[in-house]
């Protein structure tokens, strides 16, 4: 029983982690951090164009 409860404390922090990284990408996306396709304009991206223009 107490190795069980063990998997279920790492679970939940992953859970949270990945809750919590969701969060911020959405809070981000809807802020207008998300990708516009100006790859001229992009930052995040180191250059690499991505979206099939030059």
């Amino acid at each position: 029983m107490p190795g069980s409860l063990g998997y279920v404390l790492v679970i939940a922090v992953l859970a949270v982690i990945v809750a919590l990284a969701v969060r911020s990408i959405w809070k981000s996306h809807r802020n207008g951090g998300g990708c516009t396709g100006d790859c001229s304009s992009c930052g995040g991206c180191g250059g690499g164009c991505r979206h099939g223009k030059s």
